[in-house]
């Protein structure tokens, strides 16, 4: 297993920026956990801290990943309905967003539309705990669009 920290910034300049560099990380490698601390300082900003494995793949080639622009005008509509929950969620759970899932999640999930527990674990990102953690409130809104 190995270790990579990343900083998001706060500061609302550099917020996305820094989440869209950990998700596009969490992308090329086997996620297995992570831990996330706040730093005051000069540039007060989350330090997070993933633990992962290289991620093995036998032709790179076939990798896609989905991009907001993929989605259609309907899955677009499921995909603000997920994103809307997880800043719920987050709040409800003081996580930070991208703790309960990343952008590139919420995508592959307005994308592919998993109606079962079984479908959700095929979603990147989404193994056996975040899925028995979030499933049921991920499916409830995939099926009432």
């Amino acid at each position: 297993m190995q270790v990579k920290v990343f900083s998001i910034r706060i500061d609302s300049v550099y917020l996305e920026q820094d989440q869209q560099k950990l998700n596009e990380f969490l992308t090329t490698v086997t996620f297995k956990k992570s831990s996330s601390q706040f730093v005051e300082s000069d540039e007060p900003h989350w330090s997070v801290l993933v633990h992962f494995d290289v991620l093995e793949i036998e032709n790179p080639i076939q990798i896609v990943q989905n991009t907001f622009e993929d989605l259609t005008s309907k899955d677009k509509q499921v995909y603000g309905y997920l994103n809307q929950w997880r800043t719920d969620k987050s709040k409800e759970l003081k996580f930070k967003k991208f703790i309960i899932c990343h952008n590139s999640h919420l995508i592959d999930l307005a994308l592919y539309k998993p109606s079962n527990l079984d479908e959700l674990q095929q979603i990147k990102g989404f193994g056996k705990q975040r899925a028995e953690k979030y499933g049921e409130d991920i499916l409830a809104i995939l099926n009432a669009v």
